[in-house]
């Protein structure tokens, strides 16, 4: 049975996701059924991710929305 504490976290699973999980680690991955699935699983949504289209705001999107930001003046002597 497999020690729950030698299972890898969700960021070393992002590390092996990148091609950059060490060695120890990734022997881990190799022998532990409930990792590698886990594994496969984010690998499954990392690759839907990257498939969705790509969207930019317009031009002057940053120029239209902070025309609009209203920036309250302190009232009150704050110096006190």
């Amino acid at each position: 049975m497999t020690d729950i504490s030698m299972h890898l976290n969700t960021d070393e699973i992002e590390l092996w996701a990148q091609g950059l999980l060490p060695a120890a680690r990734a022997m881990h991955l190799a022998d532990c059924s409930l990792c590698r699935v886990e594994a496969e699983r984010e690998r499954k949504v990392i690759l839907q991710l990257v498939q969705l289209p790509k969207f930019a705001p317009s031009a002057g999107f940053a120029d239209r929305v902070m025309a609009q930001v209203k920036v309250h003046a302190p009232s009150g002597d704050w110096t006190a």
